[in-house]
């Protein structure tokens, strides 16, 4: 006879699962014991790839904003300072947290009309917190951006 039986009453036909015989029994707590840790893991993962977007995004913002900001200055050490001012202000105000501080490095830093610069931007994000055995402290991430100098402007104007 096959795996199921199959009863005919009526019009109705209904269908019976054979008889356990106990050798199913506790593979579903087998099953979960297993997959539980697995969901936690991909989760982990998840936040962490969702952590360090946001903040690569948001670097990115810094970063361009930066190079505008250098770009309206003559003086090398002018620019840099506006660079790096405009650089912390826009990550403290999108609550980026980076461990000892953003690292701003200028790439290119040519300040006469129609001249290019080039700011890139890093910061050690903290993943120590999410617990997750294997995973680093903190990982270092970077964005870059360029801005040119305005051909226009005056020699002798400066902000």
């Amino acid at each position: 006879m096959s795996e199921k039986t199959i009863l005919k009453t009526g019009d109705q036909v209904q269908r019976r699962r054979p008889a356990s015989n106990g050798s199913d029994r506790g593979s579903s707590v087998v099953g979960l014991a297993v997959f539980t840790p697995v969901m936690a893991t991909l989760l982990f993962f998840v936040i962490a790839a969702g952590r360090v977007g946001t903040v690569e995004s948001r670097l990115t913002t810094a970063a361009s904003g930066a190079a505008r900001a250098a770009t309206h200055y003559q003086s090398i050490p002018a620019a840099q300072a506006a660079a790096i001012r405009t650089a912390v202000a826009s990550l403290g105000q999108s609550e980026v947290s980076c461990q000892d501080g953003p690292k701003v490095y200028f790439q290119e830093l040519d300040l006469k009309p129609g001249g290019r610069v080039s700011v890139r931007i890093s910061c050690s994000v903290r993943l120590s917190d999410l617990a997750l055995p294997g995973f680093p402290g903190s990982l270092e991430v970077s964005a870059a951006s360029a801005s040119v100098v305005d051909r226009y402007r005056g020699e002798s104007a400066s902000p």
